[in-house]
């Protein structure tokens, strides 16, 4: 009994100090993290709005860290190949996600065959802006309010045209058509810039594009922007309207809010260091300054508000999606 309890104590002293063990090596990895390059996946193209934010944090992480990251844009199937890529990658902080509620819970509502489970496979580390999108019309065509362009599409009689790339842009077109009782006639896109190249050449009466990409198109002269999708004005485009004041299409809870995201299962260290890095390239004043020139808005959440947005997301997409019809196979 006696050589029995020396073994069974043995065991204990032999599991506690395993035990501790795993908890240094964490808390070392977290120290010297990120000694390789860290993949921040992205389902969007080269050279557009998200592409534009995400460049900006990597290249302020790698600066803030010491360390490298790197966006990989993985294109296709409206963000979902950046998702499951981050998801079902190995949970050590070297594989994050950039992403907005937009594409997590936007897309956990529309698409029907989702190739994961959002909510229990990737865990928010911290949001840092909102984009939301914008309603935009051809320069050249007589438009110059939302009102002017609600009579237009009553005028043709169903047989108005918009376009979109993106499910929050689908889903704008869908809440404000039902706002103002008209109908139009859905043509999809793979790309935002070929819906607004198409808006320009009147192609189709109109489109929703993200504000960041919108704004550097509207400084160019190629679109006009008749109204944001946002329950509240931007602080950085205060004169225009939104959709809630135009048309009365409450939008807010759909607006794209971005943050990074990580596979679940990555070291609580890791998350708190990344999410303390994301916060504070925020708060940065020159980070500030580069938000609003893009026409997003800073909004800082740690990973439980951002959790609590994504919740919140879910429901606002699920009823989208009931009103516009919406469903992607």
């Amino acid at each position: 009994m006696k050589r029995l309890a020396v073994l069974a104590g043995f065991t204990s002293v032999a599991l506690l100090a395993g035990v501790g063990l795993g908890a240094v090596s964490s808390g070392a990895m977290a120290a010297d993290y990120p000694d390789r390059p860290v993949r921040i996946q992205l389902g969007f193209a080269a050279g557009g709005g998200a592409d534009i934010l995400a460049r900006w944090y990597a290249d302020k992480l790698s600066k803030l860290s010491g360390g490298t990251f790197l966006i990989e844009n993985r294109v296709g199937a409206s963000g979902n190949l950046a998702l499951d890529a981050a998801a079902k990658s190995k949970p050590d902080g070297y594989t994050l996600l950039l992403a907005s509620t937009v594409t997590t819970a936007g897309n956990a509502a529309v698409f029907k065959n989702m190739p994961l489970d959002v909510a229990k496979d990737l865990e928010p580390i911290a949001g840092f802006a909102e984009t939301p999108f914008v309603l935009v019309v051809a320069p050249d065509a007589g438009i110059n309010s939302v009102a002017d362009l609600t009579a237009l599409i009553k005028s043709k009689n169903g047989k108005s045209t918009y376009g979109s790339a993106t499910t929050s842009a689908l889903a704008s077109s869908a809440l404000y058509l039902n706002a103002a009782k008209v109908e139009a006639t859905y043509v999809g896109y793979k790309a935002t810039a070929t819906a607004v190249q198409d808006v320009t050449g009147k192609q189709i009466d109109f489109a929703f594009a993200d504000v960041v990409y919108a704004v550097g198109q509207a400084k160019q002269g190629r679109i006009k922007l008749l109204a944001i999708a946002s329950d509240e004005r931007s602080p950085s485009l205060p004169d225009l309207p939104t959709l809630k004041e135009t048309t009365g299409a409450r939008t807010g809870d759909i607006v794209a809010h971005w943050g990074l995201w990580a596979p679940v299962g990555v070291p609580k260290d890791i998350v708190d260091k990344l999410g303390k890095w994301t916060t504070q390239i925020t708060q940065e004043d020159d980070t500030k300054k580069f938000l609003i020139d893009q026409g997003a808005t800073a909004k800082i959440s740690d990973a439980a508000d951002y959790k609590r947005r994504f919740t919140t997301a879910l429901k606002a997409w699920a009823d989208a999606v009931r009103i516009g019809h919406i469903e992607i196979q």
